[in-house]
């Protein structure tokens, strides 16, 4: 059981007040601020999607036609219970000097954030990343691209953002997502003696709906290694082309840094080669001292924005 101590405090005791508390835990995880996020009542609850439609049929006068009807399916949507227990010695409590901030108040923030980065990246691997958790993009997409990597690659997702019937957060309990007041009670040590402390905790009921089937996708097996296995707008282009077009408003794409660094390098180059006497493309290389072929970095690929994001590993496997 990891306790605040006197160690901790020892570190924050006469810290420069002015400058504060540097946080070093560079974690990006911009999920859970992304995607919607509806509260709900309880901790699950049933949709329904219509998979297929009536048979529309011409016909001549006085010849009918097949009755036919829609075919429907039903889902549960659960949401799941996250936690983030605090515990401080009383003695420790009021010995802080609290002149960076309340030692509590600095222990509460993070547990905030590092409930935020869990459901970062339970949103793209589900249960690989939390087996108590919810299900992941990952295990739900519709159609990927492969780049050409197996083993230690990362992946582009491109995820229909539609509150309604795309991808969105579920809050469950009335969206309950907060730190408790801490309160003072008896607990115990390991030899099961007694002492005072003040206790708290992140309570939230948390899931991820991905509504209609045809949601989320991918190109996978990006490896920065080679360089025939980089993120590029072709793949991205032939993802696009699996997309039904009634899905194609509201999608983004979310990367983490090795995928946004290939699909830089991808777009470094200015073909100059090709003419009528000189149909054979020839290319001037990128330098990253500042010549011109060099690309910025990518804010979009063929129209649709992209977030960069920590939550997605370079460690991913594909068969």
């Amino acid at each position: 059981m990891a306790n605040t101590s006197l160690y901790d405090l020892a570190v924050l005791h006469r810290a420069d007040a002015f400058t504060g508390l540097i946080e070093d835990v560079t974690t990006l995880a911009p999920e859970f601020s992304t995607f919607g996020a509806v509260k709900r009542d309880g901790t699950w609850y049933e949709v329904a999607s219509r998979t297929v439609l009536p048979t529309a049929q011409f016909r001549y006068a006085n010849q009918g036609v097949a009755t036919s009807k829609s075919t429907y399916k039903k889902q549960v949507k659960e949401m799941f219970n996250m936690d983030v227990q605090l515990q401080m010695d009383e003695s420790i409590w009021r010995a802080d000097p609290a002149n960076v901030g309340s030692l509590w108040q600095l222990e509460a923030a993070g547990a905030m954030r590092s409930a935020g980065i869990l459901i970062g990246q339970q949103t793209w691997y589900g249960t690989s990343a939390d087996a108590k958790g919810f299900t992941g993009v990952r295990s739900q997409l519709s159609y990927s691209v492969g780049a050409g990597g197996t083993t230690n690659t990362t992946s582009g997702y491109l995820v229909w953002m539609d509150e309604k019937e795309g991808c969105r957060y579920d809050v469950g309990q009335g969206g309950q997502f907060a730190i408790s007041a801490p309160r003072l009670q008896q607990v115990l040590d390991g030899s099961s003696n007694p002492y005072m402390a003040y206790v708290g905790n992140l309570q939230a009921w948390v899931g991820f709906n991905i509504g209609s089937n045809l949601s989320a996708y991918a190109v996978t097996g990006i490896e920065p290694a080679s360089v025939t296995n980089w993120l590029n707008d072709d793949d991205v282009s032939k993802l696009i082309a699996k997309i039904p077009v009634a899905r194609r408003s509201n999608l983004r794409m979310f990367l983490n840094r090795t995928a946004e660094s290939t699909l830089q390098r991808s777009r470094s180059t200015i073909n100059i080669g090709i003419m009528a006497s000189s149909p054979t493309a020839s290319y001037q290389p990128a330098g990253a001292d500042g010549r011109p072929a060099f690309s910025p970095l990518p804010n979009q690929t063929n129209g649709y924005p992209i977030t960069l994001t920590d939550s997605i590993l370079d460690t991913e496997t594909n068969s």
